[in-house]
């Protein structure tokens, strides 16, 4: 019986070393090949210029330039790369597609029409637009308190999302 233990141990056992061994020799020296792993580039850096200017660059390395989102910027110009996708410096197959966000440029919104409309839900609207709101208090007889007598920029202009509106809004004079 220890005999038959024995064997079975010894059986097991270089099967398992086999096992190594085969793996190793294909983790070192077949899937390197099969992988292609000496066709590995660096991605070169291609946020802040232009798309047609990365494209070249990321063609010229044999990359494949994909705009992939654009996106309204205040900080970069129309057109201008702001995000790659992988990152630059990563080492990565040649042949690969690189992911380009891209900036679509300032975003103008129309001010919407708040005339009339109590303090808050006007500022609440403006906010919803992106706007940031400044208020300014005009005293005035017969017209209740808190309401919207007028905007500057003035209604249905186009201005950059963000812009500072501001509201001028009754305080009733007793």
């Amino acid at each position: 019986m220890k005999n038959i233990l024995e064997n079975i141990f010894y059986y097991v056992l270089g099967l398992i070393l086999i096992g190594i061994f085969i793996w190793l020799l294909l983790d070192i020296l077949i899937m390197p090949f099969v992988v292609r792993k000496w066709d590995e580039r660096i991605i070169p850096s291609v946020i802040g210029l232009n798309v047609d200017s990365a494209s070249k660059i990321l063609k010229e390395h044999e990359f494949i330039p994909i705009v992939d989102t654009i996106i309204p910027s205040s900080v970069y110009p129309k057109g201008i790369v702001m995000e790659q996708n992988p990152q630059p410096n990563y080492k990565v197959k040649k042949g690969r597609k690189v992911f380009l966000v891209v900036s679509g440029g300032i975003e103008y919104v129309e001010v919407p029409d708040v005339i009339g409309k109590r303090r808050m839900d006007a500022e609440d609207i403006l906010k919803s637009y992106g706007f940031d709101v400044e208020v300014e208090y005009s005293q005035v007889k017969g017209i209740e308190s808190d309401i919207v007598l007028d905007v500057s920029p003035s209604i249905k202009s186009k201005v950059p999302k963000g812009s500072k509106i501001k509201i001028i809004v009754s305080k009733e004079v007793l």
